[in-house]
């Protein structure tokens, strides 16, 4: 009696086993059907009952079944280890794609069904297959052109840098000026800014900026055609740095190079910037990325992207954070600066989530504070005199860029209007002013389902992150500059204060969501850019926690295989509420699809910063092949 009534129990469970997977909801189950199904059969009104109730439901599924079978896919890929990334992380051997979307993952077997006399088939050879990655953090649009018009070079000390500069002198009129973009102290052979007296020597008659964004240095002559001189008050919250002894400027800007009377660099046309930016993203496609987060894009920048759009030009999708910068004194003004980044000529450019799966507007954006290569990171503890940033004040914590008392009112105000909000955000100090702002938000909106973001976030301390999980907030964080970065930090800033540097395990030990991106701005190289922008790179650094000196920064914050590529893939799509259309190999999303030379979940680790992208497909189409 207990087998047969096992076998029973087994049989019924089959049958809900199959039932449930049938294509029919899963709410079907609890709905109160079965019991309702149970009583009619009881019933002699059943035959009426069930012509009325299920009739309907089994023609549509007969229909879609029927319509589904003669319908051959658009591209199926097959014979290949197709990493998912999915909940359960699972793998599978087939893709089958029609349109633009994902209709089936599965089996080699499975997918022949939808193979008809047009459908494109791809064999992978056994190679790998998984979602196109993302980067979370990218300044393409200013990116693409930083080359043109003799560009900077990628210099790695202060001694090639002169040696530039003077050449540049040699080949310019006097008066000219020369510019060097985004050079930071930390990479430098020197591990130091340069001297005004430095610059003076490579090019006496030319005004030279050394840029290294938040921070400049700049020549005497700079300083002479800009009128700064002992008298100039600094231009707050920025700072002219003075010799305490004779108070001349000693040439360092902190947040201050808009006083410069530089003219802009060289003009740049429409179709220029446009050729420029499908070469950018072709480099961008040939590395495996399909979406980017465009951290900073202006109105000229939203129309072009959407320009490109409707001519089909676009190879992959951009999310666009919307920067105010400066931000205006007072209150009245922000908002009305606010007003004119929403809506500008009849053109919508907010709030969050306008536009379409290629062009969306994301996040609200301002810069809290300053930057951790240049000592002007806003901190927890203040930095200490250096001479690698030339900081002589011992109280000195950076520059904080939006006073609490007009960020809070403000981001109240964006996010009643429908924005998710970020901040640069650097130093520990700026994280907890960023959370006590969005904490003052919680306090008059739910907030829970917004994902407030962090961005950058490289020293979060513990209370930090519990605040963070609290909240519902993500974060946008950048793993080359460990790579660039950690070895030289360290030796300025001593163990104690790297403690909290780049912790992405604790991040997700807390169920915290974070993204990988490489804040890439400045050339084009994937590597030797200012920023490396290569994802592979940034995922070898995830798992290895390997510095470009050779030195592993805290080997427990590693992540694993599964968490780097999640890092780089859904984990993203997260961040701008895209979960549901990419980031992962499933039916009904979009078909943004990479393959790939190697096993990247069994493949020896220094293995993985190599890959090599053999094609990239976006919406089904594909729109980078690697040469035989």
């Amino acid at each position: 009696m207990k087998n047969e009534e096992a076998n029973r129990k087994e049989r019924r469970e089959r049958k809900e086993e199959n039932f449930s997977t049938s294509g029919v909801s899963p709410n079907y189950l609890h709905s109160g059907y079965p019991a309702m199904l149970s009583t009619c059969l009881k019933s002699t009104h059943f035959v009426f009952f069930a012509v009325k109730k299920f009739l309907p439901l089994l023609i549509c599924a007969f229909a879609v079944g029927s319509a589904f079978a003669k319908e051959d896919a658009d591209l199926v890929i097959q014979h290949a280890k197709v990493i998912t990334v999915d909940k359960k992380f699972s793998t599978a051997q087939a893709v089958v794609v029609k349109g633009d979307k994902i209709i089936f993952v599965g089996k080699d077997k499975d997918a022949k069904k939808f193979i008809g006399d047009k459908t494109e088939v791809i064999d992978a050879g056994g190679k790998t297959v998984m979602p196109g990655l993302y980067d979370s953090h990218v300044h393409s649009y200013r990116a693409s052109v930083s080359e043109m018009n003799n560009g900077s070079p990628f210099v790695r000390s202060i001694a090639e840098a002169l040696a530039w500069i003077k050449n540049q002198a040699a080949s310019k009129p006097p008066g000219t000026w020369i510019v060097l973009e985004r050079v930071y102290a930390t990479r430098m052979k020197e591990g130091r800014l340069p001297l005004k007296s430095e610059l003076d020597e490579a090019a006496p008659n030319n005004p030279v900026h050394w840029n290294s964004g938040p921070v400049s240095v700049v020549n005497s002559k700079a300083l002479e055609v800009s009128g700064i001189t002992k008298d100039t008050p600094n231009p707050l919250p920025g700072e002219i740095v003075k010799d305490p002894k004779t108070g001349e400027p000693t040439g360092i800007l902190r947040n201050a190079a808009r006083l410069l009377k530089a003219p802009p660099l060289g003009k740049v046309t429409p179709e220029q910037q446009r050729a420029a930016l499908k070469h950018l993203y072709q480099l961008y496609n040939q590395q495996g990325l399909t979406s980017i987060g465009e951290r900073n894009t202006p109105t000229e920048a939203v129309d072009m992207f959407r320009d490109m759009e409707k001519s089909n030009e676009l190879t992959l999708r951009i999310n666009c954070t919307r920067l105010m910068e400066p931000v205006p004194k007072t209150l009245d003004e922000a908002i009305k600066k606010l007003d004119e980044m929403t809506a500008t000529n009849g053109q919508t450019y907010g709030p969050t989530g306008v536009g379409d799966d290629w062009v969306r507007i994301g996040p609200f954006k301002v810069l809290l504070d300053g930057g951790m290569l240049i000592g002007t990171a806003y901190m927890e503890d203040p930095w200490g005199e250096n001479e690698v940033f030339q900081i002589t004040d011992p109280k000195y914590r950076g520059i904080l860029n939006v006073k609490p008392e007009l960020l809070n009112p403000l981001y109240l105000e964006a996010a009643k209007r429908g924005w998710q909000l970020t901040a640069h955000n650097v130093g520990g100090g700026a994280t907890d002013v960023l959370l006590d702002c969005y904490e003052n938000i919680a306090k008059q909106m739910d907030i829970s389902q917004r994902r407030f973001l962090l961005t950058h976030v490289n020293f979060p301390t513990e209370r930090n992150l519990d605040r963070a999980k609290k909240l519902g907030v993500a974060a946008d964080v950048q793993p080359a500059w460990l790579y660039k970065d950690g070895a030289s930090l360290r030796k300025i800033l001593g163990d104690e204060r790297m403690r909290d540097f780049f912790p992405l395990k604790s991040f997700l030990k807390r169920g915290l969501i974070i993204g990988g991106g490489s804040d890439h701005m400045v050339q084009s190289d994937s590597v030797d850019s200012t920023n490396p922008w290569n994802p592979w790179l940034g995922l070898w650094v995830a798992l290895t926690r390997k510095t470009e000196a050779g030195t592993v920064d805290k080997p427990e914050q590693r992540l694993t295989r599964e968490e780097a590529i999640r890092f780089y893939t859904i984990n993203n799509c997260y961040l701008n509420f895209e979960e549901t259309k990419k980031g992962s190999v499933e039916p009904g999303k979009y078909a943004d699809l990479i393959i790939i030379d190697r096993d990247l979940l069994k493949c020896p680790v220094d293995d993985v910063r190599t890959t090599k992208v053999l094609m990239t497909i976006v919406g089904g189409k594909v729109v980078w092949k690697m040469d035989k």
